[in-house]
């Protein structure tokens, strides 16, 4: 890129891509990768890049990151893609923003320190860059003191916090739901369960498998179409085009076991279903959604209780993903703090922009507050425009 050159140490070399041929490049090495990475980001593996990448329109550019030892050993990568942004500028907007609950790089420690001073070089070509959804260790071992010293403009924020379940060691599982859940509220559920197992068979269903997730994908759009979720323009599959996403990207992620969809059925008819995201003894709780008709025997919660457990059986953390949602927090055992960034170049264009985007967020903070089913709306309507905007 033009007044941006490759960044190099004596030991480490960080280099741009600009061609959609990467990916097919990090799909060779993210297996050997993933080996030794400290930092390994779900929603970054090769099949997610790909699956999203053939949905963008075909004028868009990407911008993807990479690092290599002095002997080319490969480090390490973080994706984004090319903008337009304010009066004719660009942005640098992080890979995969209307899906992802997390934005990292997958690369060894050494690395993240070199890419986010590539990140600050960038600036001088782009308006902006924005990263949201930063892990907490990430932000205070690499970013926080990087931005606090720069000379760029910057708006931050940490009003989100991921929920996790850690499992421990020599306590059972009925302990810890019976530590989350008062006696009214257990006996509330017994009772709900009880109450289900009465309208007929009860199932559940979990599939890992290319070919199980593959011919599981139908019911979960039974499920879709009657849940509380699609009505407030929250479903998965809300966004035009994204059933065609997911119906190509979970089976792609089965073959390398990265992904779990479980199912509860009565009498073989799906009225609930969670999707997880498998990576290094945690699961990601990406989805959970049932059918409102059976909304009163609490189906979601029935069948979280069953993932609860057999993560915790499995003695695999569950983070419920950075979302303000009560019932997360109720079962946690532990939360971290996700950060957001908006690195601004230090220019008139720039404190424009870092205006517009202040003003931006008050006035959807304030909307969450009041009515948060518009402002879910209000939200997809932004994605949908900025996913067709070339």
């Amino acid at each position: 890129m033009s007044g941006c050159p490759d960044l190099k140490t004596s030991t480490v070399r960080i280099e741009i891509a600009r061609d959609p041929s990467v990916f097919d490049q990090l799909a060779k090495e993210y297996s050997s990768l993933t080996e030794r990475a400290d930092w390994v980001n779900p929603y970054f593996s090769p099949p997610w890049l790909l699956c999203w990448w053939n949905q963008q329109r075909k004028s868009r550019l990407p911008l993807v990151l990479l690092a290599y030892s002095g002997d080319e050993e490969f480090l390490g990568y973080w994706p984004f893609i090319e903008k337009p942004g304010l009066l004719g500028s660009k942005g640098l907007w992080p890979f995969i923003y209307d899906e992802a609950n997390f934005h990292f790089p997958t690369c060894t420690k050494d690395v993240v320190p070199l890419f986010v001073e590539k990140l600050n070089q960038l600036l001088k070509t782009f308006l902006f860059v924005w990263i949201p959804q930063v892990p907490a260790a990430f932000w205070d071992d690499y970013l926080s003191l990087k931005i606090g010293k720069g000379k760029h403009l910057s708006i931050t924020r940490d009003q989100r916090k991921s929920s996790l379940v850690i499992p421990k060691r020599g306590k059972s599982f009925e302990e810890y739901w019976q530590s989350k859940m008062g006696s009214k509220s257990r006996k509330s559920f017994r009772y709900d369960q009880r109450m289900l197992a009465g309208q007929g068979e009860i199932s559940f269903e979990s599939d890992t498998e290319f070919k199980d997730v593959r011919s599981i994908m139908p019911a979960t759009c039974q499920v879709e179409v009657e849940s509380g979720k699609t009505l407030e323009n929250a479903g998965l599959y809300t966004i035009r085009g994204k059933r065609a996403f997911f119906f190509e990207l979970l089976p792609e992620l089965a073959k390398s076991g990265q992904v779990r969809i479980s199912m509860l059925r009565v009498d073989d008819h799906p009225i609930a279903w969670q999707l997880e995201l498998l990576q290094r003894g945690r699961s990601y709780l990406h989805h959970l959604a049932y059918d409102e008709k059976w909304k009163k025997y609490s189906p979601g919660k029935q069948l979280l209780q069953h993932c609860l457990e057999r993560c915790w059986k499995e003695g695999r953390t569950v983070d419920f993903l950075p979302a303000p949602f009560a019932y997360k927090e109720k079962y946690a055992t532990s939360s971290e703090v996700a950060h957001e960034l908006h690195w601004i170049k230090k220019s008139i264009r720039g404190r424009i922009a870092r205006r517009l985007i202040s003003w931006n967020m008050r006035v959807r903070q304030k909307m969450r507050h009041r009515s948060p089913g518009l402002a879910a709306a209000v939200a997809r309507q932004q994605i949908t425009k900025a996913n067709t905007d070339s």
